[in-house]
């Protein structure tokens, strides 16, 4: 993604330090602690561990088939986003190659997931059997396609005739007319695009990614959100840190539990979206006033959460750093 291009000014002068980790990480059973792992959080040099073993994925991210994408699991545990974001499993010789160590035992938090189970395993597998059957892709097929081109060209003839007609009620019209389109934009093209499914050229899936930017968001901020926090936890909640978070007591970020969905707890407590919370009275009427609740929390995210992660460099309570 844009990181490759702006950090091109950088690379040679990260070589040597770049060189002499590789020198120190030749011996790749070493035992790394937690903060060692989370001190390799930036682009220029990205560590994450998967299934306990230390990968080195700094280089690796310019030929990573998915783009620059995979820095966002840098400094992290990485083991949701690998199984989750590989269906089709990856190559143990990659892994090999990346290895610059393990994990010291104990040192990651336990997980809400186990990867002992077979149910995971079976959904993987029956889905990769589905695409297969249907002949569908992975990634891109010109019904992406066709449908982007639809969605923008009908955002910019609406904006344009919003622009230029001079009733006021034709142009509030084509004002909602964009706006429909640009909400189709924001879950269709931007969504795929920073998902890197949108085309197999990570240069196209950063372009459809930018068009959120296009639409008055940041498709930088909504990365981190997304990737790092909706899709590996859906629906997941730290009650208990909510709790504390509105008594006053917001733990360091290191403390922090990272297996929490942002999209659930910018909601709660109006919220119930996981049958492990708390039932209350009003949960009843949340199918009423959601849609209401998910529009503030748009606006929130334009004039608020983007402006903060890039002043604090993180977004609730994931560290952002991997992206700067």
């Amino acid at each position: 993604f844009f990181f490759e291009t702006m950090c091109r000014g950088e690379m040679q002068s990260t070589k040597a330090a770049d060189t002499a980790a590789t020198d120190k990480s030749l011996d790749k059973n070493r035992l790394i602690s937690r903060d060692e792992l989370r001190s390799h959080n930036v682009p220029q040099d990205a560590w994450a561990a998967v299934h306990g073993r230390v990968i080195n994925i700094t280089e690796f991210a310019r030929r990573h088939p998915g783009g620059d994408i995979i820095l966002l699991a840098a400094g992290k545990d990485a083991t949701v986003l690998f199984e989750t974001y590989h269906p089709r499993g990856v190559p143990t010789s990659i892994l090999d190659k990346l290895q610059v160590g393990k994990m010291k035992d104990g040192e990651l938090p336990s997980s809400f997931y186990s990867w002992d189970s077979d149910f995971y395993k079976t959904l993987r597998a029956r889905v990769v059997e589905r695409l297969d059957k249907l002949n569908l892709p992975r990634r891109g097929g010109y019904e992406i396609w066709v449908k982007a081109v639809f969605l923008l060209a009908g955002f910019w003839f609406s904006l344009y005739k919003m622009s230029v007609n001079e009733t006021y009620w034709a142009a509030s019209l084509w004002s909602v007319s964009m706006g429909v389109f640009a909400a189709f934009i924001g879950t269709c093209i931007q969504h795929d695009g920073n998902h890197g499914a949108f085309s197999t050229s990570p240069a196209l899936n950063k372009v459809a990614g930018w068009t959120l930017d296009m639409i008055g968001a940041s498709g930088f901020t909504w990365e981190i959100q997304h990737m790092l926090g909706h899709h590996p936890y859906t629906n997941v909640l730290d009650v208990d840190e909510e709790k504390r978070k509105e008594a006053g007591d917001d733990c360091p970020m290191e403390d922090k539990d990272q297996e929490s969905d942002p999209d659930v707890f910018s909601s709660f407590p109006l919220m119930r979206m996981h049958p492990y919370h708390k039932a209350e009275w009003y949960h009843r009427y949340q199918h009423l006033y959601a849609p209401v609740l998910f529009a503030f929390m748009t606006l929130a995210k334009v004039f608020q959460q983007d402006i903060e992660v890039a002043t604090t460099q993180r977004l609730y309570h994931i560290d952002a750093k991997c992206r700067y």
